[in-house]
């Protein structure tokens, strides 16, 4: 990931592929369609970054090594610590070094739909904190338990972070626990006004790069449904009211803001991630809008 942003004259373009039951073959396919619009990488997950449910880890690293290793994409594994034991996370962090997936994105992770019965036991051994900590001591060469590696691993760590129109200041802390912990970089949830975006980027102050994560509305009963679900603010009401003017356009309407939100945040971070990659001519839209240089 650090060679990837430090490479880039612009700044970095990612997609999301989140494949109909994480299948290896259309996230190959994929990749491969967003790498040839101009995505730099993609983002492997079983589900999106708008409405994470559950995200099996190891599905997620499978899918990154399947895009990396079939269709020479970089790619970037979600890794969330729900329903798994420090020792299982360690195990699927090596297996996936093993494999060449060495850029990882660290999350919570979310319980399962209430309906998923197989799943519903499970619980945090280690919160976002303690996997960015598990994966700062591999590269050092240490295990969990301080037993030396035969080799140290060299994981670029990334951590989900939401941005808000406000932060408390308990999100102001974790936000710098993770910082501290051992993160590379940051992803930000999906983002939708730059007051949001620079309420976060003040508290990070520059330490360490951002990716800010734009998510195309496909509708306006979607965006409806996610100004009640996320903070007060995140979704403003000026983008309410475009979808509704927009009426039966509303989807064609939500890449063309898609655009301008990828244009305006590129200017305050060091790339942008699509949460969608079922298009790649939004893709080819959003790398020509990112042709400002790159901050720091």
């Amino acid at each position: 990931m650090r060679d990837v942003l430090a490479a880039r004259g612009v700044p970095l373009l990612g997609a999301y592929v989140v494949p109909q039951a994480g299948d290896r073959d259309s996230a190959a396919g994929a990749a491969a369609a967003v790498r040839a619009a101009g995505a730099d990488l993609v983002v492997t997950a079983t589900s999106g970054p708008e409405r994470p449910r559950y995200t099996s880890t190891n599905q997620s690293i499978d899918l990154a090594a399947a895009c990396q290793n079939r269709a020479g994409t970089p790619a970037l594994a979600t890794v969330t610590t729900w329903s798994r034991t420090v020792m299982a996370l360690q195990a699927h962090l090596l297996g996936g070094h093993a494999r060449g997936v060495t850029r990882l994105i660290c999350g919570n992770g979310s319980p399962p739909p209430v309906g998923d019965r197989s799943k519903t036991d499970g619980r945090w051994a280690v919160d976002a904190v303690g996997l960015i900590e598990l994966l700062r001591g591999l590269n050092e060469g240490t295990d969990r338990y301080g037993l030396r590696l035969e080799s140290a691993t060299n994981f670029d760590i990334g951590v989900r972070i939401r941005a808000a129109p406000v932060l408390s200041a308990a999100a102001r802390t974790r936000t710098r626990r993770k910082i501290a912990a051992g993160a590379h970089f940051i992803v930000t949830s999906p983002v939708y006004t730059q007051h949001a975006l620079d309420m976060l980027l003040e508290v990070i102050d520059g330490d360490v790069p951002v990716l800010a994560t734009v998510h195309p509305l496909r509708s306006l009963a979607e965006a409806e449904l996610l100004r009640h679900e996320l903070p007060e603010g995140c979704v403003p009401a000026g983008l309410i009211e475009r979808l509704e003017r927009a009426g039966d356009g509303a989807a064609e309407e939500g890449e063309r803001i898609a655009v301008e939100l990828a244009a305006q945040f590129a200017n305050r971070t060091q790339g942008i991630i699509l949460s969608r990659a079922d298009g790649p001519e939004l893709v080819s839209r959003v790398r020509a809008a990112l042709v400002r240089p790159v901050v720091g």
